[in-house]
C-alpha cells in the first residue's frame, strides 16, 4: 500500500490538498480559481512527467487528484498509470469540450467521475467533497485495520444451493482485512471445493445434518475451520492426484484444488474438520472494505 504510507498526516489535515493536471488556459485558470476560492490548496501541473515525479514523493499529500480531458496522445495511459500507481487516490475527470466516448474512455482507464469544464462553483465543491470523504472513509478503515479481526460462524443444511452464498461471503471477509487481491480470487475454489466435500461426501446431502464453518480474519491471515457430521474418512491415503494413473480420478482432486489456492490444508481426525489457512502477501495489497469499492478504486 504504498500511497497509504503516511495515512494519520492525511486523516488530521487542516485543509484539502489537490493536484490539478491541465493545459494553462483561461478555461483552466477560472476552475484554478474556483477550487482556490473554495478553500482548496491547489497544486497546479501543465506536464505529466512532472506530476507524476511530485507524486512520487508527495502522493501521501493528495486528497483527490483533477486531470483536464483535453485529448492529446497519451492522456489515458497517464490516468491508468496514476490509477495503478495510486488506487486509493480518488481521480477527477475535467471534461474540456471532448467527446463522449473520450469522457467514457477516461473512466475506465481509473478516473473516478467528471465534471464539465464550466461547472457550478457549488457543484464542483459538492463533487470534490465526495470523492474527498470517499478516501477518508477508507483511509480511516486502513488505519484502524490492524487492530480489527473478525470472527464468524455459520451452520447451513447440507444443501448445495446454499453454498455460493457462503463462498461469497467467506472470499469477501479476505478482501475486506486486505489478505487477497483480485489475482488470487480463485481461493473461491477452496472453498467451494471444501464445502461441497463436507455436504456431499460428508453429510450425504442429508438436510437434517449441518455444515459448520468457523472462520477468522485479521491483517495477517485467515483461518477456516470446516465441520460436517459425517463419520469421517481417511485422508491420509487420498492418491497424488498429479500422477498421471491418477489425472482423471475424481477422488483427490478437489484436496488437490484446495491445496493450489489456499496455503495451507490441514486435516483432523477423524477426517470431518478441515482448516483451510490463508496468509496475507503483504508489499502493496490495498484492502477493500465494500464489494463496490474494487470497481472504483
Amino acid at each position: 500500500m504504498k500511497d497509504l504510507a503516511s495515512i494519520p498526516e492525511l486523516i488530521t489535515a487542516k485543509s484539502i490538498k489537490l493536484a490539478f493536471l491541465h493545459k494553462n488556459d483561461t478555461t483552466d485558470t477560472r476552475l484554478y480559481d474556483k477550487l482556490n476560492h473554495s478553500g482548496y490548496e491547489v497544486f497546479e501541473f501543465h506536464s505529466r512527467g512532472l506530476l507524476l515525479s511530485w507524486l512520487q514523493a508527495n502522493a501521501n499529500l493528495v486528497e483527490t487528484l483533477l486531470v483536464e480531458l483535453d485529448e492529446t496522445p497519451g492522456l489515458l495511459a497517464t490516468i491508468a498509470n496514476i490509477r495503478d500507481r495510486y488506487p486509493s487516490m480518488p481521480i477527477l475527470a475535467v471534461a474540456n469540450q471532448c467527446e463522449t466516448n473520450y469522457i467514457r474512455d477516461a473512466i475506465s482507464s481509473g478516473a473516478n467521475h467528471f465534471i464539465p469544464e464550466s461547472v457550478d462553483p457549488k457543484v464542483l465543491s459538492n463533487t470534490v467533497d465526495r470523492l474527498v470523504n470517499f478516501r477518508m472513509e477508507f483511509l480511516r478503515y486502513v488505519h484502524a485495520l490492524p487492530f480489527l479481526k473478525t470472527s464468524l460462524e455459520a451452520r447451513i443444511p447440507s444443501r448445495l444451493d446454499l453454498l455460493g452464498g457462503l463462498v461469497y461471503y467467506l472470499t469477501e471477509e479476505l478482501f475486506k482485512h486486505g489478505i487477497i487481491t483480485l489475482r488470487e480470487i480463485n481461493v473461491k475454489v477452496a472453498f467451494v471445493e471444501a464445502l461441497t466435500n463436507a455436504v456431499e461426501h460428508g453429510n450425504q446431502l442429508d438436510p437434517e445434518k449441518e455444515v459448520i464453518v468457523r472462520a477468522e480474519f485479521d491483517n495477517k491471515y485467515a483461518k477456516i475451520h470446516i465441520f460436517d457430521e459425517g463419520e469421517g474418512f481417511d485422508f491420509k491415503s487420498l492418491p497424488d492426484p498429479t500422477q498421471k494413473e491418477n489425472l482423471f480420478r475424481a477422488r483427490g482432486r478437489g484436496v488437490f484444488m484446495m491445496r493450489q489456492f489456499m496455503d495451507d490444508v490441514i486435516f483432523h481426525e477423524p477426517g470431518n474438520h478441515v482448516t483451510l489457512i490463508k496468509y496475507c502477501t503483504g508489499g502493496d495489497i490495498t484492502p477493500r472494505p465494500y464489494p463496490w469499492e474494487r470497481r472504483m478504486i
